[in-house]
């Protein structure tokens, strides 16, 4: 038994015709996608992380120079 979406039975069958076609879309091209998106936040968590990490490598450079500054100074 079909549903009846629209009053119209030539609509009716327009639009069921388009329901199926998205779906074998869907059903072909989905995993391609789910995977292109997957990557897309694998790199962008990477790129995330890099910066991240070269922020913490120049705070900890910054806190080296002051802690040898702080050395040299109590050494004269």
């Amino acid at each position: 038994m079909r549903k009846k979406y629209y009053d119209d039975a030539k609509e009716n069958a327009a639009f069921e015709r388009c329901v199926d076609v998205v779906t074998a879309l869907i059903l072909k091209y989905g995993p391609a996608i789910k995977r292109k998106w997957i990557l897309r936040e694998w790199i962008k968590n990477i790129q995330a992380d890099c910066f991240w990490r070269s922020l913490d490598c120049k705070r900890y450079q910054r806190y080296f120079d002051c802690m040898k500054a702080i050395v040299k100074n109590d050494t004269t």
